[in-house]
């Protein structure tokens, strides 16, 4: 992989995420459809860059790699847990629905795409999927323009798409990944 020298001014270097075991070609598919370009040379993690077009590798880039043995046990212990109910899964399930029920206030990252239509047709993309790899495991948590309830910005539509596919805190708790477009492209 090419790294280029560091860019003139601050920007997001990037945003690192793990996948359960053996998910990982999972993983790369997911960020593929979202619209990433992935680079995977098969070491401890692969990356996707936001925005294809881009000239910088080390910038503005997710990247993915297998949780750790660590985080997986205690994925799994959690899980356990929250089949069992008690006080834990009674936290765990109000605490997953209150993300579903407002995923603008849940821990997310944005992709801006710079057009309505590029934003329309990976909302729809994601409504759609058919892919049977990824159905069920993303969906659409909700839509929000302008002036409308829930909108969390007056100058953005927002539609937030859920995963269990990668995370950036605990797989068990899902990802929030925010699609975004500005207003004035958004018209």
């Amino acid at each position: 992989m090419h790294l280029t020298p560091d860019p003139p001014a601050r920007v997001l270097n990037h945003v690192e995420m793990v996948h359960r075991p053996g998910e990982r070609a999972l993983a790369a598919k997911l960020f593929r459809f979202l619209g990433c370009e992935v680079t995977d040379n098969g070491g401890h993690w692969f990356g996707a860059k936001i925005d294809p077009a881009g000239s910088l590798y080390s910038s503005n880039v997710l990247y993915g790699s297998e949780v750790t043995p660590a985080q997986w046990a205690l994925e799994q212990a959690l899980e356990r847990q929250s089949k069992q109910g008690g006080a834990i899964a009674a936290e765990m399930h109000a605490y997953l629905d209150s993300l579903r029920a407002r995923p603008q206030y849940s821990t997310h990252f944005g992709i801006r795409f710079p057009s309505r239509a590029d934003w329309q047709a990976a909302v729809d993309r994601v409504r759609d999927c058919d892919d049977p790899d990824l159905r069920g495991r993303l969906r659409l948590s909700g839509v929000f323009h302008p002036g409308q309830p829930g909108a969390a910005s007056p100058t953005l539509s927002q539609a937030f798409v859920r995963t269990d596919i990668i995370s950036a805190g605990l797989l068990i708790l899902g990802q929030h990944i925010e699609l975004q477009v500005t207003a004035a492209t958004a018209k």
